[in-house]
C-alpha cells in the first residue's frame, strides 16, 4: 500500500476542541534494499500546519513547521537464529518564516531506534 500524502485530524473532548492539524508530505524519496546489509530507507519532508485562534476575538491563524523524517531499516538474525529488523528514525523540526523553512538549523531533533524480533513458535521463551 502507498503512504498517504496528507493527513488531517481534529480532536474534541467534552465539547472543547483542539486546533485542527494537517500533515502534508511535500517531498519523499525511498531508498531500495541493497546487497550490503540489506539496508532500506526513506526520507520525507513534511509540512505541519496547525490552525489556531487568537486569545481574544474570532481571528484565526496558521502555525507552520517543517519536519524532516529519515528512516533506515536493516534485516538480520540474532545469535539464536531469530529474525530481526532494526530501524533508526531521525526527526528534525524546522521553523518556517514567510513560507521559507530554515533547514540549516533545526529547532529540535529526535533520534529513535526500533528493534523488532520474531521468535520461532517451537522454541520456549526465556526471560
Amino acid at each position: 500500500p502507498r503512504a498517504p500524502n496528507t493527513l488531517k485530524y481534529k480532536k474534541s473532548d467534552n465539547g472543547s476542541s483542539s486546533p485542527a492539524t494537517e500533515l502534508k508530505v511535500v517531498q519523499r524519496s525511498v531508498e531500495p534494499q541493497n546487497n550490503k546489509g540489506s539496508l532500506a530507507g526513506s526520507n520525507e519532508l513534511i509540512r505541519v500546519t496547525t490552525t489556531t485562534s487568537a486569545l481574544f476575538g474570532s481571528t484565526s491563524f496558521d502555525i507552520i513547521y517543517a519536519t524532516r523524517v529519515q528512516r533506515r531499516w536493516r534485516r538480520g538474525t540474532t545469535e539464536e537464529g531469530d529474525r530481526v529488523v532494526e530501524g533508526l528514525e531521525i526527526v528534525k523540526t524546522y521553523r518556517v518564516l514567510d513560507g521559507i523553512a530554515g533547514i540549516e538549523f533545526p529547532t529540535s531533533t529526535v533520534k529513535s531506534t526500533i528493534r523488532l524480533t520474531r521468535t520461532y513458535p517451537t522454541r520456549p521463551i526465556t526471560e
